[in-house]
């Protein structure tokens, strides 16, 4: 096992001495934009950073390929660009990346942190120095998402001389790149402005995704201990990518093909952060950080057999979301007469030869928040010891509006003749959050105790409701308040050794549901998701080198959310009483150029991650539809796996660098069988959406080439490597993994 093992150390720690350290005796203090100190020795739990050079020697086409060494995340690759991010940490469902923080430079990335946590933007890798994972009790200083864990892209620093790069790439499938970014400084701060374009086909035929990304950065020494960060950045999207799968028999015709070729996803973005630091004395710092984001997205969808379960008096049924709207139109008149009623979907063509004369759905949707935090470090020496103290305060307030809308043709939008809008809602949510985490250090141990308090009311009102107004308005509100308590503990009495051990509270906040409005009889509520984690782990490095971790760890659900069709409700999300995650990760890296002391140098790298346990500890009910669109079959799941939880997962790389500063790396990823519902079904429904789902196994391989007298970086890189056909998910239907992707680039600095 120690040979197998992950990125998820830095690879500059490896140039490091093997004398033991002196006993610790402060932590570094760790900016905002940064989660973690660059050495990991006394952090209180597990945690890893993927660094600059390991994202330049692996090229990775996406975030996919970027995190997939970190021991304990599960990245599913539903688009070819890793657009719409979807990653579970141990074992925890990865739709949308609902159960991890992600964070941007110390600010949260969400489309709304707490009301609704997907993940359809990520910092484009192109910008990013370093990217940061913690998963243990070190991650209630951040929230509100803190059942799985913490995912920090920290951005290039700002230059304080003048200087910059420009890169260009191309290559299969359309595929191409083109970037620069500039900036330059001196003794009173700095600038640095990136833009970025990325284009290229997705997964399917005739689907095209195109990225746009500016961003500009400024720091000011205002004084010798203060100082400003602003940053501004403006995001956007277009592709021709729609959230449906395909059903059994089309993905088994061909994986690849694209029943939904006037599906269209837009995205943008704005955002705006500030960062104020003050030294107030000596060992004293105030960080204030105030933040904004806007996001406007939108989908445009032509469904295929997409359903979505709804249970009634003992009798479940699968709601098939109709593509004929004949009573929708403006003047309520209709006017779909040329599609039929009852499409065949199982049958070759069905679907495909009525698409252009049949209806779609628009689901054009506005998320904005805000906020304000300021975050005391403080270096002291209470209780007669060496401490280091984080406390902190966030006000956040989050605004969305959903909306719903039918359209008569394939290509309709908001304003098209016969277009009908469905449903509105707005959905307010104001939060208060606090902190405090102290870090006692007493020779070769140190104990961090921490506690998080979080207070948020959600509100949601409807004012239209299957294609009328709701007059007056319906609404509802709910309110919750949670403290949640951290330990961590660390030993490092060893030469270059770390054993750590935490305990920490989750919490995921409920989001307010987007199929039944307010007031709805069927509708369940929906209480904050609350977790018990424990971990206990080693990481050393026992000679220079080899780096070795291994973590045991323990997620404990009171009440876990699940989508809500998982458990054959018609609500988008339900909680699905105790659930039990239990797993060890093991991960390591050895250079042995390094370890014989030859000018060139061989590595092996790597990371496992074996679940043996995700399951249902409740009794709940599921229903079991086989390959039926109505039935009165239900299972009790208690001791079944959790969906989308596979029982290992093992990323490996073999690599050479050589003393000239050429490399080249083979890069393996296996993935294990996993199933898709509540009820492990294994055999695939006719609708695509329910089955399990096979193991597979890629293959990348990437190699770089440094000219460095001329300051050009020449690259290539291929992911998937053997084109092995796979399934990734059935989730609204099957979605097959990214075929070959090859390309080639340079990047040039000066």
């Amino acid at each position: 096992m120690a040979c197998v093992a992950p990125e998820g150390f830095t690879q500059e720690s490896a140039t490091s001495s093997t004398t033991r350290p002196a006993a610790v005796t402060s932590l570094p203090f760790v900016a905002v934009t940064g989660t973690l100190p660059r050495s990991l020795e006394a952090v209180p739990g597990s945690s890893s950073i993927v660094g600059a050079r390991e994202l330049e020697a692996q090229r990775p086409y996406s975030v996919r390929e970027a995190l997939q060494g970190v021991p304990g995340l599960h990245v599913v690759g539903e688009d070819a660009f890793g657009l719409n991010l979807n990653i579970g940490i141990r074992g925890l469902d990865p739709r949308r990346t609902s159960r991890t923080l992600l964070l941007e430079d110390g600010m949260p990335i969400h489309l709304a942190p707490y009301s609704d946590p997907s993940a359809h933007y990520h910092t484009p890798l192109e910008r990013v120095e370093r990217i940061e994972v913690i998963k243990g009790s070190g991650q209630i200083v951040h929230g509100p998402q803190t059942v799985g864990g913490v995912i920090n892209f920290v951005t290039r620093p700002v230059p304080r001389s003048f200087g910059g790069d420009a890169e260009v790439a191309a290559g299969t499938r359309s595929f191409g790149r083109i970037g620069a970014g500039v900036g330059s400084g001196g003794s009173w701060g700095g600038w640095r402005i990136d833009a970025l374009q990325r284009q290229g086909d997705g997964s399917r035929d005739g689907s095209h995704h195109r990225v746009r990304d500016v961003s500009a950065k400024a720091e000011f020494d205002l004084t010798p201990s203060q100082s400003l960060r602003l940053k501004l950045g403006y995001y956007e999207e277009d592709s021709k990518f729609g959230e449906g799968g395909l059903d059994q028999a089309r993905f088994d015709a061909d994986p690849y093909q694209n029943a939904f070729r006037n599906d269209v996803f837009e995205l943008e973005r704005t955002s705006f952060q500030a960062l104020h630091g003050i030294d107030l004395a000596e060992g004293v710092r105030l960080s204030t950080q105030i933040y904004y984001q806007k996001t406007d997205r939108a989908s445009y969808r032509q469904l295929d057999a997409v359903v979505e379960p709804e249970v009634e008096d003992g009798v479940a049924e699968k709601e098939f979301e109709e593509l004929r709207f004949d009573e929708v139109g403006a003047d309520g008149s209709g006017i779909v007469a040329s599609c039929p009623e009852g499409i065949d979907y199982t049958v070759a063509g069905g679907f495909e030869q009525f698409a252009a004369v049949c209806g779609n759905q628009m689901r054009p949707r506005s998320y904005e928040f805000y906020g304000v935090e300021p975050r005391l470090q403080w270096s002291h020496g209470g209780f007669g010891l060496r401490n280091e103290l984080v406390a902190g305060v966030r006000l956040h307030q989050e605004r969305i509006n959903r909306k719903r809308y039918n359209g008569a043709f394939a290509t309709a939008r908001e304003d098209s003749p016969g277009t009908g809008l469905r449903d509105e809602f707005d959905i307010e949510t104001d939060a208060v959050a606090a902190y405090v985490q102290n870090t006692f250090l007493a020779g070769d141990w140190s104990v961090t105790p921490g506690l998080r308090y979080e207070n948020y009311r959600q509100r949601n009102t409807i004012t239209q409701d299957e294609f009328a107004p709701v007059e007056p308005a319906s609404r509802s509100s709910q309110r919750n308040t949670e403290l949640l308590p951290g330990l961590g503990v660390t030993w490092f009495g060893l030469p270059d050794t770390t054993f750590f051990a935490g305990v920490h509270r989750g919490i995921a906040p409920p989001r307010p549901d987007a199929n039944l409005p307010p007031g709805d009889e069927e509708l369940r509520k929906v209480d904050p998701e609350l977790s018990t984690n424990i971990e206990i782990g080693v990481r050393t490095m026992p000679r220079r080198g080899l780096q070795l971790e291994a973590t045991l760890f323990q997620i404990d659900f009171k009440n876990q959310i699940l989508p809500g069709y998982a458990v054959g409700l018609a609500q988008t999300f339900a909680n699905a009483g105790r659930t039990l995650n239990r797993g060890v990760e093991l991960a390591g890296r050895a250079d042995f150029g390094t370890l014989t002391g030859a000018s060139h140098n061989v590595f092996v790298a790597g990371s496992l991650t074996h679940l043996a346990t995700a399951r249902f500890d409740s009794d709940l009910l599921s229903p079991d539809f086989g390959d039926e669109e109505e039935t009165t079959d239900f299972v009790n799941v208690r001791g079944k796996r959790l969906p989308y939880a596979p029982r290992n997962m093992l990323s490996a790389q073999l690599g050479f660098e050589h003393a000239s500063g050429w490399s080249t790396q083979l890069g393996l990823t296996h993935v294990g069988a996993q199933y898709s519902d509540a009820v492990n079904s294994v055999a695939p429904a006719a609708d695509g959406q329910s089955g399990r789902i096979p193991a597979y196994t890629l293959f990348n391989l990437s190699a770089n080439l440094p000219l460095k007298a001329q300051g050009l970086t020449l690259y290539a890189s291929i992911t998937n490597l053997a084109d092995r056909q796979y399934l990734v998910s059935r989730v609204n239907g099957a979605f097959a993994g990214a075929p070959r992707q090859a390309f080639v680039g340079a990047k040039l600095r000066f």
